[in-house]
């Protein structure tokens, strides 16, 4: 039993170094010239600069929300106080119109009236 542990082992070795070989061998190790290096790094800095200016771009995009979204809170919040300040003018139109009624009544009551007297003959009042 020992002898075939020992061949699995074995035989897992060969198999793994078999493969670690043909990975290595699948990916030539080509020298490049400087102006291949220049034209990649001419390539790697235009993709770049077109993430940086997308990422740019969707960055404004998201402020342009957030704005719109800051003065959509504000309009409402005007809305809501212009519903306030009317409610404030027709309580303060209400308490002027009742001060007005209750002033006229006081005065109505400090009025003497003059009723006339009933005289027993009609023919005198007339």
């Amino acid at each position: 039993m020992n002898t075939r542990l020992v061949g699995t082992v074995i035989l897992m070795c060969a198999a793994s170094l078999l493969t670690v070989n043909a990975y290595a061998t699948d990916k030539p190790h080509k020298k490049m010239t400087l102006a291949e290096k220049g034209e990649q790094a001419r390539i790697e800095s235009a993709v770049l600069e077109q993430t940086q200016l997308q990422k740019a771009r969707d960055a404004a995009n998201a402020t342009a929300e957030r704005e719109q979204k800051v003065l959509a809170k504000q309009e409402a919040n005007d809305w809501e106080a212009q519903q306030l300040e009317k409610a404030r003018a027709q309580s303060e139109q209400r308490l002027s119109r009742e001060q007005k009624y209750l002033q006229q009544a006081q005065e109505a009551a400090a009025q003497t009236r003059k009723i006339p007297k009933e005289t027993s003959d009609p023919a005198q009042s007339e």
